[in-house]
Parts: C-alpha cells; sequence; structure tokens
C-alpha cells in the first residue's frame, strides 16, 4: 500500500438498497413534491406488461414524458434528443431504469441541459476546458444491470461521427439517487446481465492494481472480489433467488468506488472504451476478453498485487486472470474478440484508437504506442 496519496470523497448520494422500487419512489417524489418526471427506460423495458411500464405507472400522473430508444454505448444524438424533452416538458426530477447506456445517456442529458446544448456537435463545449455549469435536474437511477454507472461522475458518449467513445466528465454528474432493487434484474438477459458482472470485477481488480489506488479504496475492491465471483456463479444456477441477486447489486457498487473517487483504472478499460465505441462490443463483454490479458501483461510489475486479488476471488493458488477466464467460461460469455464478432481487420485501428484514452497511460505497466497494444489484441482475437 502507498503511504502517499490524495483521496477524493464521492460524490453525495443516496443509495436505497433492499427495498421494493415503488415504494422507494413514492417516498422520493412525496419527499421532493416532483410533479414533472421524465421517466427513461430501454426500448426492451418498454410497453405494456413490461417492466418499464410498471415502474411508470408507480409514478402516476407525475410521469410527463417517457424517453426510449437509447442507443448501446449512448449515441450524442440520444443525448440531446432527452435533454430536449427535459427542457420542453419543464422537467423536475429524471428516472432512468436500465443499463450503463441509459444512465450514462441520462448523466450527459443534465449536463447537457444545464448548459444550453441542444445539438449534437454542441456536446463538444461540455469537453473542453472552459468552465461547464453542474447539472440541476435531480436524477433518480434504478440499475438493470451491473456495470455500475449509476456511481460515477463520468458518461460516456459516443461521437457517431468518428465514431468515438468520449468520457464526459464532472463531479456532480453522479445521481442523487441509486435505488437497489433486485427484481428489476430479472428480466436482464443472462448475457447482458453476467456481462456487466465480469464488468464490475473489472472495476475491482483495476482499482486495486491502480497506480494510485487508496487504502479506502483497496478495501472496497477486495470485498467486492469476495462477493462477486461466487454471487455471479450463484446467479447462473439459481437465477431466481433475489437475495442473491442483491449481492451482486451490492458487488457492483463496492467494485466502483475507486472510480468514484477519482483513482485511475488501466488497460482493460482503455481497451474496452475502444472496443465498444469502435467495434459496438458490448462494455461487460470487453472485460471478459481483454482483463485476463491485461493481467497476465501487468505480471510482471505488479504480481504481488494479483495474489492478493487471487485469494479474494477464493483460490490463492490460481491466478486471478486464470480464475477470471474460467468465470467467463462457466457463466457462458465471449472468451475471445472473434466470438464478440470483432473482424480480426480493425485490431490496428483499435490498438490505435485506445492510445486516445485517459487510462491507456494508467496502466500499471504503462502502454506507450500502438504497437504494445496490438500484441494483446492479437492474443483476445
Amino acid at each position: 500500500m502507498s503511504q502517499t496519496g490524495h483521496y477524493t470523497p464521492p460524490p453525495q448520494q443516496q443509495v436505497i438498497y433492499g427495498k421494493p422500487v415503488a415504494e422507494a419512489l413514492a417516498a422520493e417524489l412525496e419527499r421532493r413534491k416532483a410533479t414533472r418526471v421524465v421517466f427513461v427506460t430501454n426500448t426492451s423495458l418498454a410497453g405494456a406488461g413490461k417492466l418499464g411500464e410498471s415502474v411508470k405507472a408507480s409514478l402516476g400522473s407525475a410521469c410527463v414524458a417517457e424517453v426510449t430508444g437509447i442507443g448501446a454505448h449512448s449515441p450524442r444524438t440520444d443525448v440531446v434528443r432527452m435533454a430536449n424533452t427535459m427542457a420542453s416538458e419543464k422537467a423536475d426530477l429524471v428516472i432512468a431504469l436500465g443499463g450503463g447506456s441509459v444512465c450514462d445517456a441520462t448523466k450527459a442529458a443534465t449536463l447537457a441541459l444545464a448548459n444550453n446544448v441542444s445539438e449534437a456537435a454542441d456536446i463538444d463545449r461540455l469537453r473542453t476546458p472552459q468552465p461547464v455549469l453542474a447539472p440541476e435536474l435531480p436524477f433518480i437511477a434504478i440499475p438493470t444491470t451491473l456495470s455500475a454507472g449509476e456511481y460515477t461522475g463520468i458518461a460516456g458518449v459516443t461521437d457517431e461521427r468518428v465514431p468515438r467513445k468520449e468520457a464526459l466528465i464532472h463531479p456532480g454528474l453522479a445521481p442523487d439517487m441509486v435505488i437497489l432493487d433486485a427484481a428489476m434484474t430479472v428480466a436482464t438477459p443472462d448475457r447482458l446481465f453476467f456481462g456487466t458482472g465480469i464488468r464490475a470485477v473489472d472495476h475491482a481488480v483495476e482499482t486495486w492494481c491502480s497506480v494510485n489506488a487508496t487504502p479506502l479504496v483497496e478495501a472496497t475492491a477486495l470485498h467486492a472480489l469476495r462477493i462477486l465471483p461466487r454471487a455471479l456463479s450463484r446467479a447462473k444456477s439459481h437465477p431466481d433467488d433475489l437475495e442473491n441477486r442483491l449481492n451482486c447489486l451490492i458487488g457492483s457498487w463496492l467494485s466502483i468506488q475507486g472510480v468514484s473517487t477519482g483513482v485511475d483504472l488501466g488497460g482493460s478499460h482503455a481497451i474496452g472504451h475502444v472496443l465498444g465505441g469502435t467495434a459496438g462490443m458490448p462494455h461487460g463483454e470487453t472485460s471478459c476478453v481483454m482483463l485476463p490479458h491485461v493481467l497476465r501483461y501487468n505480471m510482471t510489475v505488479n504480481a504481488d498485487r494479483q495474489a492478493a486479488l487471487a485469494e479474494a476471488m477464493g483460490d490463492a493458488n490460481t491466478p486471478a486472470a486464470d480464475q477470471i477466464q474460467a468465470l467467463v467460461a462457466s457463466l457462458d460469455l465471449p472468451g475471445r474478440l472473434r466470438d464478440a464478432n470483432v473482424s480480426e481487420d480493425i485490431l490496428q485501428t483499435i490498438a490505435e484508437e485506445s492510445m486516445f484514452d485517459m487510462w491507456i497511460k494508467t496502466n500499471p505497466r504503462p502502454f506507450n504506442s500502438p504497437a504494445e497494444v496490438l500484441p494483446l489484441l492479437k492474443a483476445a482475437w
């Protein structure tokens, strides 16, 4: 453990766990006296008889608009579409039900709204050194996956012109409240639920191994790794065990504390962002494929840290990379880039684009050029 450092407290945020969504929302709407709610969800969750409809119904007449159809990796066009709806409806609260793309798009939309951004190209203004106003519209997130974006002041948004996924960063971006209700995850397809579970494992691994890990984050990261592999395995064999699914949500919450407090991540996330924004690969699946390879690349500089990971995951005698690879296989998730429909022809482009990600050079063993990234991609393919 480093004996010097700087700890930045996470954004002020309420997390409600183990309480039904309808009950938690009723109490919060009453507390806020909210009467003009914009409800955001996935297209797959919207419509008669679906989960989104039941959550929307619990809002009653307070719901004045619904936004669906948010694309994977939060395209700019969807961000401004949502921001414009919030503005036209004079929203006093936004509630988002869904996974990482829905949450990130909503975070970005609240930032766009605060800064009068109504066109996709104008999102460039939110990425400049000039002062950016903090979001003012209250935001409640209800996650249906384990991607954990609802706890951070970072929103990944895809600029369709490149295409490239870019980070919007502001300390006020994190939702004001997160409601963890295991019942909200039951309708999530297995591949998405378990893929984002491995993403949560990746959060914990890369914050524990971070070049600027802090004592509190080390504690939450290791505890997340004690919870997640076991809980994910049980969710595979006992999908109706809601108490265990809540453990998955809690493990995800713990796993992200490093990111929410300013701890830098590493190569798995950096390369994964590009695989997502450029190759269209789901973020969880990028972690399934890349995390073991990045751990092996880093072994020469942090073998002791990785030994602690292996022990936390349950087997001190098996390298963490091997345990993660075995967990991925047991959850029927893709273990190679080709299994996720990534063409070999695009690997050089992925390597080059990775150098633009803010976390590529904070990997414990830095990547200094595309030539150092490409061998990992080829091994992963």
